[in-house]
């Protein structure tokens, strides 16, 4: 039963959430006043602040040089430098990257949508606000009786209106159970067709049967209590809840205009084969899922991959049958793959209904799409800058992906390292952490807050563990090697002991961590090259890796001449409150606000270092 009310949809968020966020205003400049430049593109305040206060700022191992924006701004710098050279060698040409900044386009498509044709329409009247803030000061005390039956509730409501006690007749049905106590409710925590009704009434009185969604309520009142401090919180309160109900009224209202008469479908001979293939793959690799995630069987980028392998002699079939521009299995296959599907059983029936609706969904989204780009949101500057960051940030990862992929190690290198090291291998620091993952943006919200307020991490982990929501095994790792674990070991590592980071992309989900502690890596006398091989290698490509990047960014500097504004820089006051930011779309869709930040300054160092050997 849902007598209580979550206020909105969830797939209305379009909100950023924020967590203890503080953002100073700009002194006197003007956000687009330039604080670094280099060659054909530049670093605005705006740019800087935006990427600056909506990023975790994780605590320095050891000492740096530099004060945090500085280490900031040049972390950013190499982006930029490195993206303009992916763009100057067609990485931006790439299939894989067109396709996620595509995906990235139609999720701010969506967003632009909805937050013109709904968002910007919300006008709260004063009469809402003065309604919404004399129920806040009431505590009501209720119960209720529920029935799916219409003539079933009308009989209840019959037999009490004629003398019939609604407590013995509540102790009798099956909905008692879960009024063993009284609630207490106020304004903002029940339907608002409910919350109509018993606002109405007096102590010991009962509404009429209220139809909602899911059946028909008759509620009684128990007893009413009054606040008389009423203060900025409370309105704010109200504020927030009669805006979202006209938000959500708004959209009720343009879902129907919108899809009236509107019919597109799917294959239907291709929607079986690539449920059969789901269903296929989910049993085969049944026993790999996380028995303890929120979904059992979570398919993400890396599972979609595995499956469209399947389908290679079908990608550019037709899937979505739109009358102008069909959308192609390989299309969809991308959506799939990065916004991810998620089941609970592999039972076909199960799966077919969730499959069903993910279909749905998409062919909903695109009709969003296409309705933004008609109506030229694609030319919004906020849009824009937008996707400019996201592109610059994946473009530079494309480069640092080719360095990684250009830093082979051979055997026979690795073996002469060995001998000339005289069989003393330098180990990679070890590290224990403890992580939780979920794709649930509420609960992320809910640890953050507990954070905040001063909970331990370990304990809120066992709390999720225990409600089987977390997306890993189990929430303490065994020692691992900082390399180990995708970027997730390098997160880590720059960690002191005990403190938390995250929330950090992972999969379908995000994932917060916390560092246990630290074990430095030990030079060791290693008998055997075979025993040793693996980790040489590992040592070497890394070594070489970073090597190549510092010089790659490095030689960018001095190729396109750096401009740093020192003095704005020092001058601008951000915020340095350790948060994160994460951004829900309208129409559904969830990222981080901004691209992950990982503190990246060894380029900067030998970039002053070369510039001053160029010096007269």
């Amino acid at each position: 039963m849902k007598l209580l009310n979550t206020q909105i949809s969830l797939i209305l968020f379009s909100a950023f959430l924020f967590t203890n966020l503080l953002i100073e205003d700009v002194l006197c400049q003007d956000k687009d006043d330039i604080v670094a430049k280099a060659g054909n593109f530049s670093i605005t305040l705006e740019e800087f602040r935006l990427r600056y206060e909506f990023s975790p700022l994780p605590q320095r191992s050891g000492y740096c040089q530099y004060d945090k924006k500085s280490e900031f701004l040049y972390t950013l710098l190499a982006e930029k430098l490195l993206a303009a050279e992916a763009v100057k060698n067609e990485l931006n040409k790439e299939k894989e990257f067109l396709d996620l900044i595509n995906y990235l386009f139609e999720i701010y498509m969506r967003d632009a949508l909805y937050q013109i044709e709904i968002k910007n329409k919300i006008i709260i009247p004063d009469s809402l606000m003065r309604e919404g803030m004399n129920r806040i000061a009431k505590e009501l005390y209720i119960k209720f009786i529920f029935s799916t039956n219409p003539l079933e509730i009308d009989s209840i409501f019959s037999m009490i209106v004629n003398g019939s006690d609604f407590d013995s007749l509540l102790n009798n049905r099956p909905e008692a159970s879960e009024q063993a106590e009284i609630k207490k409710i106020t304004f903002g925590e029940m339907h608002p067709s409910i919350e109509n009704e018993i606002f109405k009434l007096l102590p010991g009185m009962i509404t009429k049967p209220v139809k909602l969604e899911e059946g028909w309520y008759v509620c009684k009142i128990y007893d009413i209590k009054k606040n008389e401090n009423m203060g900025k919180e409370d309105e704010s309160r109200v504020r927030k809840i009669v805006s979202n109900r006209i938000e959500d009224s708004l959209y009720q209202v343009f879902y129907k205009e919108f899809f009236r008469g509107v019919n597109v479908n799917a294959d239907r001979e291709i929607f079986d084969r690539l449920l059969n293939i789901l269903h296929a793959y989910v049993i085969k690799n049944q026993n790999y899922f996380s028995k303890n995630a929120r979904f059992r069987f979570q398919l993400g980028e890396a599972e979609i991959k595995e499956i469209k392998n399947d389908l290679d002699s079908e990608l550019k079939k037709i899937f979505i049958k739109f009358d102008s521009d069909p959308v192609s299995l390989d299309k969809f296959l991308i959506d799939l793959m990065y916004g991810g599907i998620n089941f609970n059983s592999i039972d076909i029936n199960h799966m077919r209904g969730v499959f069903s609706s993910r279909v749905r969904e998409y062919i909903q989204n695109q009709l969003f799409v296409r309705e933004a780009v008609k109506k030229g949101y694609s030319n919004l500057p906020e849009i824009q800058r937008d996707l400019k960051i996201w592109s610059d940030y994946y473009l530079s990862q494309l480069i640092l992906k080719q360095l990684y992929l250009n830093a082979e190690v051979t055997e026979e290198e690795a073996l002469d390292f060995y001998i000339n090291e005289n069989q003393v291998v330098q180990f990679l620091d070890s590290i224990k952490v403890a992580r939780l993952v979920t794709g649930n943006l509420d609960i992320i919200e809910s640890v953050l807050k507990k954070i905040s307020d001063g909970e331990r991490f370990i304990d809120i982990c066992k709390e999720y563990d225990s409600n089987k929501i977390l997306g890993t095994e189990s929430f303490i790792s065994e020692y691992f090697s900082v390399n180990e674990n995708n970027d997730f070991g390098k997160i880590a590592a720059r960690l002191n002991i005990n403190e938390v980071y995250g929330p950090v992309k992972s999969g379908n989900g995000f994932l917060i961590i916390q560092l246990l502690d630290k074990k430095p890596g030990k030079k060791e006398k290693v008998g055997l090259f075979e025993e040793a091989k693996e980790d040489i290698k590992s040592i070497l490509r890394t070594k070489r890796m970073f090597g190549s990047l510092d010089t790659l960014a490095s030689t960018l500097a001095l190729e396109n001449p750096l401009k740093i504004n020192q003095d704005l820089l020092d001058k601008f006051k951000v915020s340095d409150v350790n948060m994160i930011v994460l951004k829900r779309f309208g129409f559904g869709g969830q990222l981080l606000a901004v691209p992950d930040y990982q503190p990246y300054t060894t380029w900067y160092d030998l970039y002053l270092k070369r510039l001053k050997k160029n010096l007269p």
